[in-house]
């Protein structure tokens, strides 16, 4: 699927301006060999911080195919090539995305920091993400790049190159544009959010949570996957953790068959492969919309998959049981979750950043002697909110709340 104005080859697109020293002006760079992409390296290592953005392909192969690479600093903007650079010109790109003393400025780049980080076999440390910064300083959750683009810099980025097929080349205007305007901004942007943190004593709290963020988006984390695949569904405990069996099993036959896991093994399917009670190949071959390629290769896995997952011991089924709330407890809970979430929209931090009712509800209902603090010490969270909560809760402090500037503001 891909939109008609960005594959158009003539003509010119009009490119939104902002007339500003942290903003680059013109057409992007084109690099496509070693040697420009070094040189402009090296240009972000004087200048100490760049804006990264990447678009690829993760419909057809395990591992997303990586098309093209926006970088910009205040002064230049830049467009790399990676179907033309060798795959060490790569390299020191990412290992550039991941060193610790420069600073890499990306908005809502889980998966983008994800790419860098697999290409350098490291840790990006110095990452700032404009959406995390959006979260912290009143603006909606989560924020598009071109409603913050529009709020901060007045400028409305044209729509229209979600879809494009970035592997084809040439590179129409339209889409050189769409590509640069992704990061183009982002220097600014992170400019007026760091001014308004600075004000505000967050701007620590946003590189911590980045931080945690990137981490988080290293590794694997089957729980997730698990939950995303159930869709809410009711599943009885013992199925869920086959579901869980199922998933891992998923990453090692869509690695090994180069395709998205969801394309080895859809969701729908793993979930008709719960259920099974008494796995066996022929119930494993009725169930619909498994691919030819993953029964031919993989159904013997998967049967012995199934098999030592319903042999589990009991205690792998207790992290699929919920804790269970009574009348009183969902009552509690509720009113509990709306004050936390009142409490951290009034200071302007998103609630989701700041916790969920699910863990809310884990801690809250855990033995009160035995409780820990809801959130570690020393963190962001338990110093804009997990303070204030403990008093709250032992009657020491009030929720004072007042309507100032067309939305809620707290006192004490």
């Amino acid at each position: 699927m891909h939109h008609a104005e960005a594959h158009a080859t003539g003509g010119t697109v009009r490119r939104p301006q902002l007339q500003d020293p942290l903003v680059p002006q013109g057409e992007p760079e084109m690099l496509t060999t070693p040697e420009a992409l070094e040189e402009f390296l090296d240009h972000a290592r004087a200048a100490g911080s760049f804006a990264y953005d990447t678009e690829f392909i993760g419909e057809e192969t395990f591992l997303p195919r990586i098309c093209l690479v926006q970088l910009s600093t205040t002064e230049r903007i830049a467009l790399v090539d990676p179907l033309e650079l060798p795959e060490d010109a790569m390299r020191s790109l990412w290992k550039a995305v991941c060193d610790p003393a420069l600073q890499t400025i990306v908005h809502a780049g889980g998966q983008d920091v994800l790419i860098a980080q697999r290409g350098a076999d490291a840790s990006a440390e110095a990452v700032i993400d404009t959406q995390i910064a959006a979260g912290m300083t009143g603006m909606p959750w989560p924020l598009s790049l071109a409603n913050l683009v529009e709020s901060l810099a007045g400028v409305r980025l044209p729509k229209g190159h979600t879809f494009t097929e970035w592997d084809k080349r040439p590179l129409s205007k339209a889409q050189i544009g769409y590509a640069a305007d992704d990061v183009r901004f982002l220097p600014f942007v992170w400019a007026k959010q760091r001014e308004r943190l600075d004000a505000l004593g967050r701007t620590a709290w946003v590189i911590e949570e980045t931080r945690e963020a990137t981490r988080q988006s290293q590794g694997f984390d089957p729980q997730s996957q698990v939950r995303r695949a159930s869709r809410g569904l009711t599943l009885r405990p013992r199925e869920m953790t086959v579901l869980r069996e199922l998933v891992l099993i998923r990453q090692d036959v869509a690695q090994a068959l180069n395709v998205p896991p969801r394309t080895a093994l859809p969701d729908g399917c793993m979930l008709d492969l719960a259920r099974i009670a008494t796995p066996s190949a022929d119930r494993i071959a009725q169930v619909r919309g498994i691919p030819r390629s993953t029964l031919q290769h993989f159904a013997r896995n998967i049967e012995d998959t199934m098999i030592r997952a319903r042999a589990l011991p009991a205690e792998e089924d207790a992290q699929w049981t919920p804790r269970p709330e009574n009348a009183q407890q969902r009552t509690q809970l509720d009113a509990l979750w709306s004050i936390v979430s009142m409490r951290s929209i009034a200071l302007g931090i998103a609630a989701p950043l700041v916790t969920s009712r699910a863990e809310l509800a884990g801690w809250f209902l855990s033995d009160p002697s035995e409780r820990p603090p809801l959130f570690p010490a020393g963190s962001w969270r338990h110093e804009s909110i997990g303070v204030w909560l403990e008093s709250f809760l032992r009657g020491e402090c009030h929720l004072n709340l007042r309507w100032q500037d067309g939305g809620p503001t707290a006192h004490g």
